[in-house]
C-alpha cells in the first residue's frame, strides 16, 4: 500500500534524511512537513491528518521530549487512529513506556540510520495493509459556519443532513449555536436532552445511551440539540468536543455540525475533526467583511483552501446594492464553492412548516441544495429500503 508520511521537525538536516529515504521507497511520499514546533503544531497535524487519514505521523522529540509527549498526548485526543513514530536521541526506557500509554506506535533512534527507518516505513504499511483488510472506515464531519446571524447556517446544515439521511446513511447533526440552538426548532422536534447530557455522562458513552439522549427527524438522521440553559452550555468545554465528535465520526457515515457561533477554542476543537468547514455568508458588506476575518483566523489556524469552502447564500444577480460576486471573490482571495439562489420565500415557509427545504418538491432552492449534495456523492435520493416502508 501507498505510505503517506507527515514531518514534524525543527531540524532541517532531519527532513532532508527523511526525504532522501523516501525516494528510494516505491509508492511512498511526505504529505506534509513542519518544521514549526510551536503550540499550534497539533491542530496543524490535525489538519493534515483529516486530508489524509492514512498518513503516518514522524515527529521528532529530540530537542524537547516532554514538549514532545505534550504533543503526542494533543495529537492522540484529536486523531485516536493515529500511527505515530516518534524519533529521539537516547530515548530512556521511562519515556518509551509513557510515550506508548500516549499512543505512540513506533520508535526511531537518533542519529537516523538507513536500515532502521526502512525497518519503520515496514511496519508503518504493515499497519496500513492491517488496517484495509479488517475494513475499518470512518464517518465524515462537515460543519457550517456563518459569519454573523441571519445568514442560513442553519438552514444549510439541515438541508444537508436531510440529503445524507435521504440517501440511507447514518447522520447525525450536531447544534453548536449555545445562543439559540434553532435546528431542533428548524425540524418541529421536541428534545428533554442535549450536548450537555452527553458530556456529563461522557465516561459512560455509548450508541445505546446516545439513541437516548437525541432527537429524531422523520427522515431518519438524530440531531443532538444544543443546551437550553445558559449555565449548562458553558460546562462544557473543548476536550468535550473532540471525544464527543470522535466517538459521532466513529459510529456514523455522516456528522454535520451547525457552528453559528464565534471561533472560539471550543468551535476549533471540533474544526480539527472536519473534514470541511463551509463558511456561509451573504453578499451584504458586514458579512463579506467578516468573512475576510474568518477567513484570517482559520488561514492561522492551519486550514486552508482545501477544507475551508465558502458558500455564498441568498445570491440575487439583479441586486446591485450588495457585493457582486467577482467583487466578492477578488476581497476573499477564492471564488465561492457554491452560490445558492436568493429564495427568502421558499426557506421561510420550510421554516414555517418545519420541515427541510429538500423535501418540499421541485423548488429552486431545493435544487441548488441537491446539486451541493452532488459534489460529496449525495444526491438526496430517497434509498430504496426506504420506499419500501
Amino acid at each position: 500500500m501507498a505510505i503517506q508520511l507527515i514531518v514534524a521537525s525543527p531540524e532541517l538536516r532531519f527532513h532532508d534524511f527523511v526525504r532522501e529515504q523516501l525516494v528510494r521507497t516505491p509508492n511512498a511520499e511526505i504529505v506534509s512537513e513542519h518544521e514549526d514546533m510551536g503550540p499550534n503544531l497539533p491542530m496543524r497535524i490535525a489538519h493534515d491528518l483529516n486530508i489524509y487519514p492514512q498518513a503516518g505521523v514522524l515527529l521528532d522529540v529530540s530537542s524537547d521530549s516532554e514538549q514532545g509527549l505534550r504533543v503526542l498526548e494533543q495529537m492522540r485526543q484529536s486523531s485516536p487512529s493515529m500511527y505515530a513514530i516518534l524519533s529521539g536521541a537516547q530515548l530512556s526506557e521511562e519515556f518509551l513506556l509513557r510515550a506508548m500509554r500516549m499512543g505512540g506506535s513506533d520508535f526511531l533512534q537518533q542519529p537516523l540510520k538507513r536500515a532502521e527507518f526502512n525497518d519503520a516505513m515496514t511496519r508503518l504499511e504493515e499497519h496500513l495493509q492491517r488496517m484495509h483488510r479488517q475494513g475499518r472506515q470512518f464517518g465524515r464531519m462537515y460543519t457550517f459556519l456563518g459569519v454573523k446571524g441571519g445568514m442560513g447556517t442553519t438552514t444549510a446544515a439541515v438541508n444537508f443532513a436531510a440529503l445524507c439521511a435521504r440517501e440511507n446513511k447514518s447522520t447525525v447533526l450536531v447544534d453548536l449555536d449555545m445562543d439559540s440552538g434553532d435546528a431542533a426548532c428548524y425540524l418541529g422536534l421536541r428534545h428533554q436532552y442535549s450536548l450537555a447530557d452527553v458530556v456529563d455522562n461522557l465516561d459512560q458513552l455509548d450508541q445505546a445511551m446516545l439513541d437516548g439522549i437525541v432527537a429524531r427527524d422523520p427522515l431518519g438522521f438524530s440531531v443532538l440539540c444544543a443546551p437550553t440553559e445558559f449555565e449548562r452550555s458553558q460546562m462544557i468545554g473543548e476536550q468535550h468536543l473532540r471525544e464527543i465528535g470522535t466517538f459521532l465520526i466513529e459510529r456514523h457515515d455522516v456528522v454535520i455540525v451547525d457552528g453559528s457561533r464565534a471561533l472560539d477554542p471550543l468551535l476549533l476543537g471540533c474544526l480539527e475533526l472536519s473534514d470541511s468547514i463551509f463558511v456561509v455568508l451573504t453578499q451584504e458588506f458586514p458579512a463579506v467583511r467578516n468573512a475576510q476575518h474568518y477567513l484570517g483566523a482559520l488561514a492561522r489556524a492551519g486550514y486552508g483552501h482545501e477544507a475551508v469552502k465558502l458558500i455564498v447564500n441568498r445570491h440575487d444577480k439583479r441586486d446591485n446594492l450588495h457585493v457582486s460576486l467577482p467583487q466578492l471573490q477578488q476581497t476573499l482571495g477564492g471564488a465561492p464553492f457554491w452560490v445558492l439562489p436568493n429564495r427568502y420565500e421558499e426557506a421561510m415557509e420550510a421554516i414555517h412548516e418545519a420541515r427541510p427545504v429538500v423535501t418540499r418538491g421541485n423548488t429552486d432552492l431545493g435544487r441548488a441544495y441537491r446539486e451541493f449534495g452532488k459534489k460529496f456523492g449525495v444526491e438526496g435520493q430517497v434509498a430504496a429500503a426506504l420506499q419500501k416502508k
